[in-house]
């Protein structure tokens, strides 16, 4: 039962450090003023679509997916620094969450 519960621990843990890349790659976007911001803002949205590989973590991609939501209407409106506030929360959020699944 430990084994599996690690194995569990470890497929989360990737996938949520894949959507946290993702996050990261969009708000670096956002700062360097690329011209390719809505497309990072989209694969950080893409990678947050379904259900990650354990239960635990449903209620923490909830609230990134709210966010990432927020921040793509501020960045449509032309409000790229409420955009990256609201990536960087969704991003600290996310690693916060990483941090107490390692500690289980």
């Amino acid at each position: 039962m430990k084994a599996e519960k690690r194995a569990d621990a470890a497929a989360r843990t990737a996938y949520l450090l894949r959507i946290h890349s993702y996050l990261d790659i969009a708000i670096v976007s956002m700062w360097t003023a690329s011209p390719r911001v809505d497309v990072m803002l989209g694969m950080a949205e893409a990678s947050l679509r379904g259900e990650g590989p354990g239960e635990g973590d449903e209620g923490t991609l909830r609230q990134v997916r709210a966010l990432a939501g927020e921040a793509r209407g501020h960045q449509a409106g032309g409000d790229s620094t409420a955009a990256m506030g609201r990536m960087r929360v969704a991003l600290d959020l996310l690693a916060l969450h990483i941090i107490r699944l390692s500690g289980e």
